[in-house]
């Protein structure tokens, strides 16, 4: 089992960040998970060493983990742009989901949907706004926050979804103020109190999610996250580009 760094707490600075989204009361109650639970997270092999990693033992400001850029390869230009589509609205995830193509469809795509695709096909040309409820988040080496969302945990059986809050494209970027205010919103959201490493568990928390869908060609459907919380689809939202509380 992998040694749990510190969890990111940025309540030294409370009220440094003026995104006007509403902090959650009382503060969600988390549990503290291992990255060993969490099935197929991003590896530090896949990463580009140029870029520096967050870590919070090092950091002089709590603040810089909102700051970091993404760092991964594989389809980065999707992940850290936002579709030039208009907005539809779902008011759950399974209308949401009823709505995508299969994933049989996208894993035999003609042409060919694959790693180094950095553009988004036709189908993930779209932006989307959607209620749901966050079950878990975890910060990945990619320097995403992964989002486990669901439907409303009265459900008997909830179904649940990926989405990621990017790690930051070059500032010059035409989405980077977005991004970067979507980070902060999360952390606000969150009372300055966010995973660094491992993953957090959540009493789920109603949210309204706004963001750009995205095909996760490099893992087949149900083979990301928690036990129990799993997705069943490789569709995601990536990246998110509003959070808010319901």
């Amino acid at each position: 089992m992998k040694k749990l760094l510190p969890a990111l707490v940025l309540a030294v600075l409370v009220g440094a960040c003026t995104s006007g989204v509403t902090r959650l009361t009382p503060k969600p109650t988390h549990t503290v998970h291992p990255d060993s639970e969490w099935e197929s997270p991003e590896s530090e092999d896949d990463m580009d060493i140029l870029i520096p990693a967050f870590n919070p033992l090092l950091s002089k400001d709590p603040t810089e983990q909102l700051l970091m850029r993404f760092r991964g390869h594989d389809r980065k230009g999707p992940k850290t742009t936002v579709a030039s589509a208009s907005k539809e609205t779902f008011s759950s995830i399974e209308a949401l989901i009823a709505t995508l193509p299969a994933d049989t469809i996208m894993r035999n795509h003609t042409p060919p949907l694959e790693v180094t695709t950095d553009t988004r096909f036709p189908e993930e040309r779209r932006n989307v706004k959607v209620t749901a409820w966050i079950y878990a988040i975890k910060y990945e080496a990619d320097q995403d926050w992964h989002i486990i969302l669901g439907t409303n945990p009265t459900d008997t059986t909830p179904t649940y979804f990926n989405a990621e809050i990017s790690g930051l494209p070059a500032n010059n970027s035409p989405a980077y103020q977005k991004l970067k205010k979507v980070r902060e919103d999360l952390a606000e959201m969150f009372g300055f109190d966010l995973p660094a490493s491992g993953y957090w568990e959540y009493e789920p928390v109603a949210v309204v999610i706004e963001g750009s869908l995205f095909y996760d060609i490099d893992h087949p459907p149900g083979a990301v996250g928690p036990a129990g919380t799993r997705p069943t689809t490789a569709w995601e939202i990536h990246p998110i580009t509003k959070i808010r509380e319901q």
